[in-house]
């Protein structure tokens, strides 16, 4: 998985072959250009003013990746970074809804609904408001990898800076079509590498690094990326694009240490499907509705680590 540069344009980028009115075809797929692909989406995701997700997140690798029965927590939520209206329903051992920036439990015996003496609304205002709001929305609405709610300029500024920086982070594999539901999708795998620096491993940390590249509001942009888990992690991820838009509509991604982890068993494993309808969904606590978050709809690929 070669590097790539940073294209010319990002944010307009130009048409090509995955612009056709026609279905693509292995032919057109073969002109794209995949490091310019990947950068076309990044900026494409980064741009977003809303996200809306379901997503799932599992620590029990070894089940997972030998097509076991896996435990995960699994969210459907949503944010507008315009607004920083927040939302989401998480089950995770517990069945939690976060409404109006208060968070509520389901008891599942009488199946009512209580308050918890905490909040869950986006907090603004500095570097420590950021870092709260971030870890709040991963794992929720977010993957922790990138962010969304940026402008162009700033989009183009952190992507260019990930290049400049650090030349070898990114690579991207072999693109190849899917047909889902009458729909097409490009199959991008790619990786953030876990590199060394003076014997130390650095991984998602360079996104974080990279992010101050957008000027002042990397300190107080409520969803700052890389901070899924460990700053050392590797990220080794499969993203289905809207050929279009160039925006995922599902992603699967595996986080591990290469080096002490070669075969992922304390890793973990995030899938998310995205809708792209500019809505944040709000589901209201009522006493007597038990119901659980839907998971993604998309099967697992059940990703296995390359190490490279």
């Amino acid at each position: 998985m070669p590097g790539q540069a940073a294209p010319v344009d990002m944010v307009h980028p130009p048409a090509g072959p995955l612009d056709r009115a026609e279905p693509l075809t292995d032919a057109d797929l073969a002109k794209v250009s995949a490091g310019q692909l990947l950068d076309e989406s990044m900026v494409a995701l980064l741009t977003q003013p809303v996200l809306h997700v379901r997503m799932e997140t599992a620590a029990d690798l070894p089940l997972y990746m030998t097509g076991g029965d896996y435990r995960a927590a699994v969210s459907d939520g949503g944010i507008d970074f315009r607004t920083n209206d927040f939302a989401y329903h998480e089950l995770d051992g517990f069945n939690t809804v976060c409404e109006g920036g208060k968070d509520y439990l389901l008891d599942s015996f009488d199946k009512t609904w209580s308050e918890v003496d905490r909040s869950c609304a986006i907090s603004t205002g500095g570097e420590f408001g950021s870092a709260s709001s971030t870890l709040e929305i991963i794992g929720t609405v977010s993957d922790g990898v990138l962010t969304a709610g940026l402008t162009p300029d700033e989009a183009t500024a952190f992507v260019g800076a990930i290049h400049k920086d650090y030349p070898d982070y990114t690579g991207v594999g072999t693109l190849s079509l899917v047909e889902r539901d009458g729909r097409q999708y490009v199959r991008m795998p790619f990786v953030l590498r876990a590199l060394d620096r003076d014997g130390n491993q650095d991984g998602m940390m360079r996104l974080i690094w990279s992010f101050r590249a957008i000027g002042a509001r990397w300190k107080s942009h409520i969803l700052t990326p890389g901070m899924a888990g460990v700053a050392s992690n590797q990220v080794e991820a499969v993203y289905y694009l809207d050929p279009k838009t160039r925006l995922p509509a599902y992603t699967e991604s595996l986080f591990y240490d290469p080096v002490d982890d070669p075969s992922a068993e304390a890793g973990k494993v995030v899938r998310v499907e995205y809708f792209w309808d500019g809505v944040v969904p709000h589901a209201k606590p009522v006493n007597g509705d038990a119901r659980e978050p839907v998971p993604p709809s998309w099967p697992a690929e059940r990703i296995r680590p390359t190490g490279h």
